[in-house]
């Protein structure tokens, strides 16, 4: 599959996985829909199963006491609609995950600055939020 299409695929698979115990039934779905072949779910498993373990250390993906919110839209005041990919609630801290499959460009930046404000204007201080490449398991972190 192409790049593109990887991606959004595997955006597709992310979105479905609110703690790390729904990455498998989420890849099942995947292939079972024809989305992957097996080959490309093994792949894909392995790749996103390093990925998941790398982002809970980051308290990204925990096993309890957090919300999280997956694809849930904000909008703000002029009407404008925003989806952040992820979006890990605890107690005062809110931190913000977009996932990546591709090259670097300032606009994810500037997207997630604007994700930040939003937050920061609906009552949160302490809100966090990152970049996360994931065929490269790079993060950054947008101030």
């Amino acid at each position: 599959a192409s790049n593109r299409v990887r991606g959004i695929i595997l955006h597709d698979i992310l979105a479905a996985v609110v703690g790390v115990e729904d990455l498998e039934p989420a890849i099942v779905a995947a292939l079972h829909s024809g989305e992957l072949t097996e080959e490309q779910a093994h792949q894909v498993r392995e790749l996103l199963e390093k990925r998941l373990d790398e982002a809970r250390g980051r308290g990204w993906f925990p096993e309890q006491g957090a919300e999280v919110l997956n694809e849930v839209s904000l909008i703000d005041t002029d009407g404008q609609v925003y989806r952040p990919d992820r979006v890990v609630k605890t107690e005062g801290e809110v931190i913000i995950i977009d996932y990546k499959f591709g090259e670097h460009h300032s606009k994810y930046e500037r997207q997630m600055k604007k994700y930040a404000e939003l937050w920061r204007r609906m009552g949160y201080d302490d809100v966090s939020a990152f970049l996360w490449y994931i065929q490269t398991g790079e993060v950054v972190a947008v101030k």
